[in-house]
C-alpha cells in the first residue's frame, strides 16, 4: 500500500534535512515525500531543491506567502498519491520502522481512519528526554478527547478517505488544526494509538500560551457546534487554565 509523507515546512533550515533523512531509512519502501513550502525566507528553499534533486521520491511545492500550517496541509493531502497520508513535520523525526508499524497496522484494521504513536521527546539539540504515549482504543480516545489531544499529530498515518469525508484542516485556525480535524471527525471514523515511540518529538524551548488559547477556542467552538449541556464548557475553561499553569511553569508533560 503506498503512502505519501507529508511534511509543511517555514524557516526550518536546521532541522529540515534530518527530517527528510529520517523518512529515507524507513524500512517501509513504497512510500513518497511531499513537503509543501509555506513561503519560507531562509535557506530552506535551496535546501530543499538540493534534496528533491537527489530523490526523486520526493516533492517540493511552494507557497508564494506564508499561509499557515492547515492551509499548507490541505494543499498536500488533496495532492497525495497514497491512500494513506503520514504527517511529518520538519523539526521532528521518524524511528526506521515507523512507516511500516502503522502500513501493518491500518492494512490489518480497514475500520481506523487515523492511527497515531507514541513519541520521544527531544530538547531542541536532540537529547533524549523520555517518551509518552496517548490511550490506545477508539472509546478511550473519545471519551477523552474533551480533556486532551488524542494524537501527536506528527506522528499520525490518516487514510486520504478521513482527509475527504472532513474537508481537510479549518484553515481559519492558526493553531489546534489537528485538535479540531479530530473533534469533527470521532464520530464518523475510528481512531488508534500505537504505544510504541515511533517518532523523535522536539519539545519547544519555551512555554507559550497561544496553543491553549487555540484549543480553548476550538473546545467550546465544538461544545456549541454539538449543542452540549452548559456544564461542558468547563472543557474549555479547563484547557485555558492548563495553558496559564503551564506557562507559569507549575504543570508539565508527564513523560517515562
Amino acid at each position: 500500500m503506498h503512502v505519501t509523507v507529508l511534511m509543511a515546512v517555514y524557516n526550518d533550515t536546521g532541522t529540515v534535512e534530518a527530517a527528510v533523512e529520517s523518512v529515507r531509512a524507513q524500512t517501509y519502501p513504497d512510500w513518497d515525500l511531499l513537503i509543501v513550502d509555506d513561503g519560507s525566507t531562509d535557506k530552506t528553499p535551496a535546501i530543499l531543491r538540493r534534496i528533491a534533486e537527489q530523490d526523486k521520491r520526493i516533492t517540493v511545492l511552494r507557497n508564494p506567502t506564508n499561509r499557515g500550517l492547515a492551509a499548507s496541509l490541505n494543499i498536500g493531502w488533496r495532492q497525495a498519491r497514497g491512500e494513506l497520508i503520514a504527517r511529518m513535520d520538519a523539526d521532528d523525526l521518524c524511528l526506521p520502522e515507523r512507516l511500516q508499524r502503522q502500513v501493518q497496522f491500518m492494512t490489518a484494521h480497514p475500520e481506523v481512519g487515523v492511527l497515531g504513536t507514541g513519541a520521544e521527546f527531544m530538547t531542541h539539540d536532540g537529547r533524549t528526554l523520555g517518551h509518552a504515549s496517548r490511550p490506545r482504543q477508539h472509546e478511550e480516545l473519545t471519551r477523552r478527547i474533551l480533556r486532551e489531544n488524542p494524537f501527536f499529530h506528527p506522528s499520525v498515518m490518516v487514510r486520504q478517505s478521513f482527509y475527504e469525508a472532513m474537508d481537510g484542516y479549518d484553515e481559519r485556525l492558526r493553531r489546534g488544526q489537528d485538535y479540531d480535524l479530530w473533534l469533527r471527525g470521532r464520530h464518523a471514523f475510528r481512531f488508534h494509538n500505537l504505544a510504541e515511540p515511533l517518532i523523535r518529538y522536539r519539545a519547544r524551548r519555551r512555554t507559550s500560551l497561544k496553543p491553549s488559547l487555540w484549543a480553548t477556542y476550538v473546545m467550546a467552538r465544538t461544545v456549541c457546534r454539538e449543542r452540549m449541556p452548559p456544564t461542558h464548557f468547563w472543557f474549555p475553561l479547563r484547557w485555558f487554565l492548563g495553558g496559564v499553569l503551564a506557562k507559569i511553569g507549575l504543570r508539565q508533560m508527564r513523560l517515562n
